[in-house]
């Protein structure tokens, strides 16, 4: 018997088995790496994420640093290679009492920072001790000091946050904002996060910024005088996208403004030389389809600003309005003897003609471009632009595999890829290609395992665009075996797409039987900005339109049988599953996840109200618009029987929505179950033990309405 006939295909029981990578950062020689890889905690129904270092060379093993159930991400290295540093939650004490559990004593915990030696061992120091958390941090670029950001309660904010865990009985939450919630972080304070210096050594922590905005992503320049961060200052953060790029000057502690109009400046990053600032940012912010470019701004510097006065109505473009914010009409009292950027050049987009969305993060090569991972028809590459405009692909040239992350030092590139046939792992990366595999999450495991394999098709719709879709096939398809049943797994987002990777719930399906189609319909991302913009302000009539066509397509070709179509979705992917079945009657049985079904109900319920506004305006001023666009403007032709689940605590596609929907469906006859996963956000896997009953009941639905496939058991 060979080694592939013993082989089997996947089970519900292999989602404990994953391990995926997640966060890659590389030491400034290029010798080591450093990444965050997921583990599932299967006796405590929960999920670790440690840190791990392994050589970029390829002939040594990972070596694991943190054991314990922590939550680390974000790991930096300093830029003289002595210490890593990670964000973690985890208590001081990292040595459990007997009879107590991890999760007990990390289930409190917030984002420190934490940092290894590197050099001599030993287990990590904490250097924060933030009530609030550390949101980010980078290091300063003599290594001894550490820029953060963290929330800053006023001591009334503070009596405030302290009343919400009161355990006599939470007192009320107190809601002012516009953006009152959000997904996964409940219901929103007023809490500005603003930055903090830090002294490694002595561990003394200097507040930087303060006011009623918050800061973010700070940046080091080059020469280490300088922090770029963003913010936005508009008075109105929650009514609008524009994030602006500052500068604080150290020496003086002075904020000056880098970018000017609208923007939503993000992963601002210096130039090797601290003489420009390239960032990503979209063109129109108030435009949900205007994808993200790649720009750069030119600083000028001055030795010797005597006179600031000087430079009003001469043409200079002051940064942060420099007189503002520093003349107070004395020119001596005004005289400087430090450099500062007084003027900059407009905002260059970098390679307008790209027609790809720059996704980040952003790296500077030696050879002086500059790297990033952008969407391209439907893979995720790594891009090199260079100062005159132009770029290039350099991975991966073919079309399967997509790029999560990577870093770059010296000669060394590393990236974060995901294949057909493995989970997220990191490889080196050079002229020639891939070189060694660096990690062991979950690629040797899947190697015993019977996958699908992947088709990319091209048709046209009925309104003549053309349409990319990914074919999945069942482990060792045969047509000449009969045709198989046909599961449509429509993308969420609509700013998203479906790449050639590694997707445990898409390789379960084939296993089981299934062809799997996923469309990149008309909205997705990666195929550029017009194809994106094609659903603006009119949800629906379109992405069906190419899912039904590529639905034609993979009969005609005689892969599928055309009695057993099924359809599933999550999230967009859900709205357009109702949408399917409301406009069509050809599904056997779907499932509807975490979608919406009436938006004109869903605004001001969900956490997108910004999102709605700038698509289709407010639903009292365009109610027929919200309701045309709306899964539920179909209801009375919904015939084909339908699951819906939903999270009871997800505010992006709020539970209110999914009860909405099945109460109609009840009432008018249509077979249909609501699935409601207590305290869940939006997403379906929180738990590894709720990831596999989520998956459970939709085998089950299926096999209950005909799919001719045994359960797994």
């Amino acid at each position: 018997m060979t080694k592939t006939m013993m082989m089997r295909t996947l089970t519900l029981n292999d989602l404990y088995l994953l391990k995926p990578v997640k966060e890659v950062a590389l030491s400034p020689d290029g010798r080591l790496v450093a990444y965050i890889q997921q583990q599932v905690l299967k006796d405590e129904n929960d999920y670790t994420n440690n840190l791990w270092v392994t050589a970029t060379n390829g002939q040594e093993r990972p070596h694991q640093l943190s054991r314990h159930h922590v939550t680390d991400r974000m790991p930096r290295w300093s830029p003289d290679g002595r210490y890593l540093a990670i964000l973690s939650k985890r208590s001081p004490d990292l040595t459990y009492k007997r009879g107590s559990s991890g999760e007990e004593q990390t289930k409190d915990a917030v984002d420190q920072i934490w940092v290894y030696d590197m050099q001599w061992g030993g287990e990590p120091r904490q250097l924060t001790n933030r009530d609030q958390g550390v949101a980010s941090f980078d290091w300063a670029p003599d290594s001894r000091r550490i820029v953060f950001a963290s929330r800053d309660p006023s001591e009334e904010e503070a009596a405030y946050l302290k009343s919400l865990k009161d355990k006599k009985g939470p007192g009320p939450w107190v809601l002012d904002r516009v953006q009152h919630k959000y997904d996964g972080e409940g219901y929103l304070d007023g809490v500005q996060t603003h930055l903090f210096l830090l002294e490694c050594e002595t561990g003394a922590v200097r507040q930087l910024t303060f006011g009623q905005a918050s800061e973010l992503e700070p940046r080091w320049s080059p020469d280490g005088q300088w922090i770029l961060f963003q913010s936005n200052r508009t008075g109105d953060a929650d009514n609008n996208r524009r994030t602006d790029l500052w500068l604080m000057n150290l020496h003086e502690d002075q904020t000056y403004r880098l970018t000017w109009g609208d923007v939503d400046a993000q992963q601002g990053i210096f130039s090797p030389d601290g003489q420009e600032v390239w960032f990503i940012s979209s063109a129109e912010p108030e435009n949900n389809y205007v994808l993200p470019r790649l720009w750069r701004i030119s600083l000028e510097k001055a030795e010797r600003v005597e006179d600031l006065s000087q430079y009003i109505g001469q043409g200079w473009r002051t940064i942060g309005g420099i007189v503002p914010d520093v003349w107070n009409g004395d020119p001596v009292a005004n005289a400087r003897v430090y450099p500062v950027p007084v003027k900059h050049s407009a905002m260059i987009q970098i390679s307008p003609s790209f027609d790809g969305t720059v996704d980040g993060p952003l790296r500077w090569h030696r050879d002086g471009r500059l790297l990033t991972v952008a969407s391209m028809a439907g893979q995720a590459k790594l891009v090199a632009f260079s100062m005159d405009g132009t770029w290039d692909v350099l991975y991966p040239t073919e079309r399967m595999g997509t790029v999560y992350s990577f870093d770059v030092c010296s000669e060394t590139v590393v990236l974060l890829m995901g294949l057909p046939h493995t989970g997220p792992e990191i490889f080196v990366w050079g002229p020639d290609g891939l070189g060694p595999q660096l990690s062991q999450g979950s690629s040797q495991w899947l190697s015993q395992r019977k996958l699908g394999t992947f088709q990319w098709i091209r048709y046209p719709d009925h309104d003549g665009a053309m349409i990319e879709a990914l074919v999945l096939f069942p482990p060792d398809f045969d047509r000449r075996e009969g045709p198989a049943p046909l599961l449509v797994s429509i993308h969420g987002g609509p700013m998203s797409y479906d790449a050639p990777e590694f997707e445990f719930d898409s390789q379960y399906w084939a296993g089981r039987g299934f062809v799997v189609l996923q469309v990149n319909y008309r909205g997705s991302t990666s195929y550029g900005e017009a194809f994106c913009q094609a659903i603006q302000g009119v949800w629906g009539p379109k992405e069906h339109d190419d899912v039904m066509c590529g639905v034609d397509y993979v009969v005609e070709q005689g892969w599928v049988d055309p009695n057993r179509l099924y359809c599933t979705g999550f999230s967009m992917g859900g709205i357009m599953t109702t949408w399917a079945v409301g406009h069509t009657n050809r599904f056997r049985a779907a499932v509807t996840e975490h979608g919406l079904f009436d938006y004109r109900s869903a605004f001001g319920t969900d956490d997108c109200h910004l999102w709605w506004q700038d698509d289709m305006g407010v639903p009292w001023q365009n109610p027929q618009q919200y309701y045309d666009s709306s899964p539920a403007s179909a209801l009375t032709a919904i015939k084909t029987p339908l699951l819906i689940t939903a999270g009871e605590w997800d505010w992006r596609c709020p539970l209110s929505q999914a009860e909405q929907l099945y109460v109609a469906l009840k009432k008018r006859g249509v077979p249909t179950e609501l699935v409601i996963y207590p305290k869940e956000h939006h997403e379906a896997d929180s738990q590894p033990a709720r990831a596999i009953d989520r998956l459970a009941r939709i085998d089950r639905w299926f096999a209950r309405w005909g799919a001719g496939i045994e359960q797994d058991q």
